[in-house]
């Protein structure tokens, strides 16, 4: 009975540790800073600190190049499996690892937080026909991305802005800030789901790869 109480305390803890928020806040003007949050605690990232110098410094080993016979094997390797599943085999395999690595992004970015994203696009050029160009090219490209960012994930919080400076000989600039968490307990689902998925997928390239081996084995 001692037993089984200790199993549901440990049981009960490793859940509230799931419960804990990870998260990043980074931010960008000039430089890029970057801390991630595990909880209540800090980690700076982005820019690292300084390395000592060292007075001594050890002589550089080369390392060895990799042999081509590797990459050869490879591609015998990827021959085989082409002649054996054929073009729509492989094509029915990729689509798997797609979809797979599609559905795992979802079910994490659907559960990421945006406490807050903030966008500030200055669009600057020699003149401003040259201006007004890369103005156009920087809307295509920002609006639709935070527009997906935002959908997909959960914000709380945004404010984008794309404006032209028609000054000549105006140079661009850009600053931004961003601040979003998301739950270890998602993360360890989407692992523990998706990974299971995977799983099934190498199996599968597994036992096609032995396949392969035993009709050439059977050939020979």
């Amino acid at each position: 009975m001692i037993f089984l109480y200790i199993l549901i305390a440990i049981l009960f803890v490793l859940f509230l540790i799931t419960l804990i928020p990870v998260g990043i806040k980074a931010r960008f003007h000039n430089k890029v800073y970057c801390d991630l949050k595990i909880g209540f605690i800090k980690i700076k990232l982005l820019p690292e600190k300084p390395k000592k110098k060292k007075t001594e410094e050890k002589p550089k080993v080369k390392e060895p190049k990799p042999k081509k016979e590797n990459q050869k094997e490879k591609e015998i390797s990827l021959k085989k499996l082409l002649k054996q599943n054929g073009v729509s085999g492989i094509i029915n395999i990729l689509k798997k690892i797609a979809s797979l690595a599609v559905g795992a992004l979802k079910d994490v970015f659907k559960h990421i937080i945006i406490r807050e994203l903030s966008i500030d696009v200055v669009i600057g050029g020699d003149d401003a026909a040259e201006t007004a160009l890369n103005y156009g090219k920087a809307c295509s490209v920002v609006y639709p991305a935070v527009s997906t960012i935002t959908q997909a994930c959960i914000c709380q919080d945004f404010n984008v802005l794309v404006s032209p400076d028609f000054t000549d000989g105006s140079k661009s600039s850009a600053s931004c800030k961003l601040e979003a968490d998301i739950k270890i307990f998602w993360l360890v689902k989407a692992v523990i789901v998706h990974g299971f998925k995977a799983l099934q997928v190498l199996i599968k390239l597994r036992k096609a790869n032995e396949t392969v081996n035993k009709d050439e084995n059977s050939n020979d």
